[in-house]
Protein backbone atom coordinates (compact mmCIF):
# COMPACT_ATOMS: atom_id res chain seq x y z
CA UNK A 1 0.00 0.00 0.00
CA UNK A 2 2.76 2.45 0.96
CA UNK A 3 4.80 1.67 -2.16
CA UNK A 4 1.72 2.41 -4.29
CA UNK A 5 1.18 5.66 -2.40
CA UNK A 6 4.79 6.76 -2.96
CA UNK A 7 4.56 5.95 -6.68
CA UNK A 8 1.33 7.95 -7.02
CA UNK A 9 2.95 10.64 -4.89
CA UNK A 10 5.59 11.27 -7.55
CA UNK A 11 2.90 12.34 -10.04
CA UNK A 12 1.12 14.46 -7.43
CA UNK A 13 4.41 16.12 -6.50
CA UNK A 14 5.17 16.94 -10.15
CA UNK A 15 1.68 18.46 -10.43
CA UNK A 16 2.35 20.49 -7.26
CA UNK A 17 5.67 21.79 -8.61
CA UNK A 18 4.21 22.71 -12.01
CA UNK A 19 1.31 24.53 -10.37
CA UNK A 20 3.73 26.41 -8.10
CA UNK A 21 5.86 27.43 -11.08
CA UNK A 22 2.80 28.74 -12.91
CA UNK A 23 1.14 30.56 -10.00
CA UNK A 24 3.98 31.65 -7.71
CA UNK A 25 7.35 33.35 -7.88
CA UNK A 26 9.74 30.65 -6.64
CA UNK A 27 11.88 32.01 -3.82
CA UNK A 28 13.66 30.26 -0.95
CA UNK A 29 10.45 29.69 1.02
CA UNK A 30 8.64 28.20 -1.98
CA UNK A 31 11.63 25.93 -2.64
CA UNK A 32 11.44 24.61 0.93
CA UNK A 33 7.72 23.91 0.42
CA UNK A 34 8.57 21.90 -2.71
CA UNK A 35 11.09 19.79 -0.78
CA UNK A 36 8.61 19.27 2.06
CA UNK A 37 5.92 18.11 -0.34
CA UNK A 38 8.35 15.56 -1.77
CA UNK A 39 8.75 14.19 1.75
CA UNK A 40 4.98 14.11 2.39
CA UNK A 41 4.08 12.46 -0.92
CA UNK A 42 7.05 10.19 -1.66
CA UNK A 43 9.60 9.77 1.13
CA UNK A 44 7.29 9.25 4.11
CA UNK A 45 5.30 6.39 2.48
CA UNK A 46 8.55 4.81 1.21
CA UNK A 47 9.92 4.89 4.76
CA UNK A 48 6.71 3.55 6.30
CA UNK A 49 6.83 0.72 3.78
CA UNK A 50 10.01 -0.49 5.49
CA UNK A 51 8.45 -0.80 8.96
CA UNK A 52 4.90 -2.16 8.56
CA UNK A 53 2.87 -3.75 11.34
CA UNK A 54 -0.44 -4.30 9.57
CA UNK A 55 -2.17 -5.41 12.78
CA UNK A 56 -1.28 -2.12 14.47
CA UNK A 57 -4.28 0.20 14.09
CA UNK A 58 -2.15 3.37 14.39
CA UNK A 59 -0.02 2.23 11.46
CA UNK A 60 -3.08 1.32 9.38
CA UNK A 61 -4.82 4.65 9.98
CA UNK A 62 -1.62 6.59 9.29
CA UNK A 63 -1.17 4.67 6.02
CA UNK A 64 -4.78 5.41 5.00
CA UNK A 65 -4.59 9.11 5.90
CA UNK A 66 -1.11 9.80 4.48
CA UNK A 67 -2.11 10.52 0.83
CA UNK A 68 -5.12 12.66 1.75
CA UNK A 69 -3.34 14.60 4.47
CA UNK A 70 -0.34 15.20 2.18
CA UNK A 71 -2.64 16.69 -0.48
CA UNK A 72 -4.27 18.88 2.20
CA UNK A 73 -0.80 20.14 3.22
CA UNK A 74 -0.14 20.93 -0.45
CA UNK A 75 -3.37 22.96 -0.63
CA UNK A 76 -2.25 24.83 2.49
CA UNK A 77 0.92 25.93 0.69
CA UNK A 78 -1.20 27.77 -1.88
CA UNK A 79 -3.10 29.74 0.77
CA UNK A 80 -2.10 32.84 2.69
CA UNK A 81 -0.86 32.08 6.19
CA UNK A 82 -3.67 32.15 8.72
CA UNK A 83 -6.47 30.05 10.16
CA UNK A 84 -7.62 28.41 6.90
CA UNK A 85 -4.08 27.49 5.85
CA UNK A 86 -3.40 26.06 9.31
CA UNK A 87 -6.61 23.99 9.19
CA UNK A 88 -5.50 22.42 5.91
CA UNK A 89 -2.15 21.55 7.56
CA UNK A 90 -3.77 19.90 10.59
CA UNK A 91 -4.51 16.55 8.83
CA UNK A 92 -0.77 16.11 8.19
CA UNK A 93 -0.06 16.86 11.85
CA UNK A 94 -2.66 14.24 12.80
CA UNK A 95 -1.02 11.70 10.46
CA UNK A 96 2.41 12.34 11.97
CA UNK A 97 0.93 11.94 15.47
CA UNK A 98 -0.47 8.54 14.45
CA UNK A 99 2.98 7.57 13.13
CA UNK A 100 4.56 8.73 16.39
CA UNK A 101 2.07 6.75 18.48
CA UNK A 102 2.82 3.74 16.29
CA UNK A 103 6.51 4.20 17.10
CA UNK A 104 5.69 4.45 20.80
CA UNK A 105 3.62 1.25 20.71
CA UNK A 106 6.57 -0.52 19.07
CA UNK A 107 8.70 0.75 21.95
CA UNK A 108 6.22 -0.58 24.54
CA UNK A 109 6.17 -3.97 22.81
CA UNK A 110 9.93 -4.44 22.70
CA UNK A 111 11.55 -2.07 25.22
CA UNK A 112 13.00 -4.88 27.35
CA UNK A 113 14.82 -6.45 24.43
CA UNK A 114 15.19 -3.56 21.97
CA UNK A 115 18.40 -3.53 19.96
CA UNK A 116 19.97 -0.32 18.71
CA UNK A 117 18.43 -1.10 15.31
CA UNK A 118 14.91 -1.14 16.79
CA UNK A 119 15.58 2.03 18.82
CA UNK A 120 16.58 3.85 15.61
CA UNK A 121 13.21 2.91 14.10
CA UNK A 122 11.18 3.71 17.23
CA UNK A 123 12.64 7.18 17.79
CA UNK A 124 12.58 7.97 14.08
CA UNK A 125 8.86 7.23 14.01
CA UNK A 126 8.28 9.36 17.11
CA UNK A 127 10.31 12.36 15.93
CA UNK A 128 8.18 13.02 12.84
CA UNK A 129 5.26 14.51 14.80
CA UNK A 130 7.52 17.45 15.77
CA UNK A 131 7.85 18.19 12.06
CA UNK A 132 4.07 18.03 11.70
CA UNK A 133 3.64 20.51 14.56
CA UNK A 134 6.10 22.99 13.03
CA UNK A 135 4.22 22.80 9.74
CA UNK A 136 1.01 23.92 11.45
CA UNK A 137 2.89 26.67 13.32
CA UNK A 138 4.26 27.96 10.03
CA UNK A 139 0.88 27.98 8.32
CA UNK A 140 -0.68 30.01 11.15
CA UNK A 141 1.73 32.85 10.37
CA UNK A 142 2.48 33.32 14.06
CA UNK A 143 5.86 34.78 15.01
CA UNK A 144 7.83 31.99 16.70
CA UNK A 145 10.62 33.42 18.88
CA UNK A 146 13.16 35.12 16.58
CA UNK A 147 12.65 32.68 13.70
CA UNK A 148 11.95 33.81 10.17
CA UNK A 149 9.32 32.06 8.03
CA UNK A 150 12.03 30.06 6.29
CA UNK A 151 13.60 28.85 9.54
CA UNK A 152 10.21 27.72 10.91
CA UNK A 153 9.57 25.65 7.78
CA UNK A 154 13.16 24.37 7.77
CA UNK A 155 12.59 23.07 11.30
CA UNK A 156 9.66 21.06 9.95
CA UNK A 157 11.79 19.71 7.10
CA UNK A 158 14.56 18.82 9.57
CA UNK A 159 12.24 16.54 11.57
CA UNK A 160 11.02 14.80 8.40
CA UNK A 161 14.39 14.18 6.80
CA UNK A 162 17.13 14.12 9.46
CA UNK A 163 14.98 12.86 12.33
CA UNK A 164 12.58 10.47 10.55
CA UNK A 165 14.02 9.05 7.33
CA UNK A 166 17.69 9.04 8.35
CA UNK A 167 17.57 6.87 11.52
CA UNK A 168 15.10 4.40 10.00
CA UNK A 169 17.16 3.82 6.86
CA UNK A 170 20.30 3.73 9.00
CA UNK A 171 18.77 0.89 11.04
CA UNK A 172 18.38 -1.36 7.99
CA UNK A 173 21.76 -0.48 6.49
CA UNK A 174 23.42 -0.91 9.88
CA UNK A 175 22.15 -4.47 10.25
CA UNK A 176 23.76 -5.51 6.96
CA UNK A 177 26.93 -3.55 7.79
CA UNK A 178 27.37 -5.37 11.11
CA UNK A 179 26.76 -8.75 9.47
CA UNK A 180 29.42 -7.89 6.91
CA UNK A 181 31.92 -6.49 9.44
CA UNK A 182 31.04 -7.59 13.02
CA UNK A 183 34.03 -5.69 14.40
CA UNK A 184 32.16 -2.43 13.67
CA UNK A 185 29.26 -3.22 16.03
CA UNK A 186 30.41 -1.04 19.00
CA UNK A 187 31.26 1.81 16.61
CA UNK A 188 27.84 1.57 14.96
CA UNK A 189 26.14 1.77 18.37
CA UNK A 190 28.09 4.92 19.19
CA UNK A 191 27.29 6.47 15.80
CA UNK A 192 23.60 5.61 16.20
CA UNK A 193 23.41 7.27 19.63
CA UNK A 194 24.90 10.50 18.27
CA UNK A 195 22.50 10.44 15.30
CA UNK A 196 19.49 9.96 17.59
CA UNK A 197 20.58 12.81 19.87
CA UNK A 198 21.29 15.08 16.90
CA UNK A 199 17.81 16.33 15.87
CA UNK A 200 16.78 17.80 19.25
CA UNK A 201 20.33 19.10 19.82
CA UNK A 202 20.28 20.92 16.47
CA UNK A 203 16.81 22.30 17.26
CA UNK A 204 18.18 23.68 20.54
CA UNK A 205 21.20 25.11 18.72
CA UNK A 206 18.99 26.91 16.20
CA UNK A 207 16.78 28.27 19.01
CA UNK A 208 19.80 29.75 20.81
CA UNK A 209 21.69 30.71 17.65
CA UNK A 210 21.19 34.45 18.16
CA UNK A 211 22.83 34.49 21.59
CA UNK A 212 25.09 31.41 21.26
CA UNK A 213 26.00 30.81 17.59
CA UNK A 214 28.78 28.44 18.65
CA UNK A 215 26.16 26.06 20.12
CA UNK A 216 24.48 25.78 16.72
CA UNK A 217 27.82 24.87 15.14
CA UNK A 218 28.57 22.27 17.84
CA UNK A 219 25.14 20.71 17.36
CA UNK A 220 25.69 20.47 13.60
CA UNK A 221 29.10 18.85 14.11
CA UNK A 222 27.59 16.40 16.64
CA UNK A 223 25.00 15.25 14.10
CA UNK A 224 26.98 15.51 10.87
CA UNK A 225 30.25 13.87 11.97
CA UNK A 226 28.80 10.42 12.81
CA UNK A 227 26.85 10.42 9.53
CA UNK A 228 30.03 11.14 7.59
CA UNK A 229 31.85 8.34 9.45
CA UNK A 230 28.91 5.99 8.82
CA UNK A 231 28.95 6.79 5.10
CA UNK A 232 32.68 6.12 4.82
CA UNK A 233 32.37 2.82 6.72
CA UNK A 234 29.55 1.71 4.42
CA UNK A 235 31.45 2.69 1.28
CA UNK A 236 34.49 0.72 2.47
CA UNK A 237 32.94 -2.35 4.11
CA UNK A 238 29.39 -2.72 2.81
CA UNK A 239 29.09 -1.47 -0.77
CA UNK A 240 31.59 -3.97 -2.31
CA UNK A 241 29.52 -6.87 -0.91
CA UNK A 242 26.18 -5.86 -2.44
CA UNK A 243 24.47 -6.60 -5.73
CA UNK A 244 25.27 -4.14 -8.51
CA UNK A 245 21.93 -2.26 -8.53
CA UNK A 246 21.92 -1.78 -4.76
CA UNK A 247 25.60 -0.81 -4.93
CA UNK A 248 24.79 2.02 -7.32
CA UNK A 249 21.78 3.29 -5.35
CA UNK A 250 23.55 3.33 -1.98
CA UNK A 251 26.82 4.64 -3.42
CA UNK A 252 24.99 7.68 -4.81
CA UNK A 253 23.27 8.08 -1.45
CA UNK A 254 26.46 7.96 0.63
CA UNK A 255 28.48 10.19 -1.69
CA UNK A 256 25.60 12.70 -1.68
CA UNK A 257 25.54 12.54 2.11
CA UNK A 258 29.26 13.33 2.29
CA UNK A 259 28.68 16.39 0.09
CA UNK A 260 25.53 17.67 1.81
CA UNK A 261 26.80 17.17 5.36
CA UNK A 262 30.14 18.80 4.56
CA UNK A 263 28.27 21.85 3.26
CA UNK A 264 26.33 21.95 6.56
CA UNK A 265 29.57 22.12 8.52
CA UNK A 266 30.94 24.86 6.25
CA UNK A 267 27.75 26.87 6.71
CA UNK A 268 27.82 26.42 10.49
CA UNK A 269 31.49 27.40 10.76
CA UNK A 270 30.96 30.51 8.64
CA UNK A 271 27.95 31.47 10.81
CA UNK A 272 29.95 31.58 14.06
CA UNK A 273 32.66 33.63 12.33
CA UNK A 274 30.02 36.00 10.96
CA UNK A 275 31.17 35.42 7.40
CA UNK A 276 29.16 34.30 4.39
CA UNK A 277 30.55 31.31 2.51
CA UNK A 278 27.17 29.76 1.74
CA UNK A 279 24.17 32.04 2.31
CA UNK A 280 20.86 30.54 3.44
CA UNK A 281 19.28 30.58 -0.07
CA UNK A 282 22.33 28.91 -1.67
CA UNK A 283 22.72 26.53 1.25
CA UNK A 284 19.07 25.47 1.06
CA UNK A 285 19.26 25.03 -2.71
CA UNK A 286 22.41 22.89 -2.86
CA UNK A 287 22.20 21.13 0.50
CA UNK A 288 18.43 20.63 0.18
CA UNK A 289 18.54 19.33 -3.38
CA UNK A 290 21.45 16.92 -2.79
CA UNK A 291 20.05 15.77 0.55
CA UNK A 292 16.54 15.16 -0.86
CA UNK A 293 17.26 13.52 -4.19
CA UNK A 294 20.79 12.23 -3.66
CA UNK A 295 21.05 10.98 -0.10
CA UNK A 296 17.43 10.42 0.95
CA UNK A 297 15.68 9.21 -2.22
CA UNK A 298 18.49 6.99 -3.48
CA UNK A 299 19.11 5.77 0.06
CA UNK A 300 15.48 4.77 0.49
CA UNK A 301 15.40 3.06 -2.90
CA UNK A 302 18.57 1.18 -2.02
CA UNK A 303 17.31 0.14 1.41
CA UNK A 304 13.95 -0.92 -0.08
CA UNK A 305 15.74 -3.10 -2.64
CA UNK A 306 18.02 -4.47 0.09
CA UNK A 307 15.05 -5.18 2.36
CA UNK A 308 13.06 -6.94 -0.36
CA UNK A 309 16.08 -8.99 -1.43
CA UNK A 310 16.60 -10.14 2.18
CA UNK A 311 12.92 -11.12 2.50
CA UNK A 312 13.08 -13.07 -0.77
CA UNK A 313 16.17 -14.95 0.40
CA UNK A 314 14.48 -15.78 3.73
CA UNK A 315 11.40 -17.15 1.95
CA UNK A 316 13.60 -19.22 -0.36
CA UNK A 317 15.52 -20.71 2.55
CA UNK A 318 12.28 -21.52 4.40
CA UNK A 319 10.80 -23.25 1.34
CA UNK A 320 13.93 -25.37 1.00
Amino acid sequence: MMKTSSFAGIFLWVAFVVTKLITTNIDTLQYVMILLMFAYLVLVPLTLNLVPQKKNSFYRYAAILQPVSAVCAGVSFFLEQGLIAALFAVPWLFTTILIAIYGFTRFLQTWKKSTIFEVLIQLGLMYICIGGAWLVLHRTGMQILHFSDVIVLLTSIHFHYAAFVTPITMSFIGKILIKTAPVLKPWFKLIAVFVLLGPPFIAAGITLSESMPVLEFISVVEFVSPLIVFSILCLVYLIPKLDYTIQMLLSISFVSLLFSMSSSMIYGFAHINETVILGIPLMIFFHGFVNTFGFTLFGLLGVTSLHETSKTKQKSSLSI
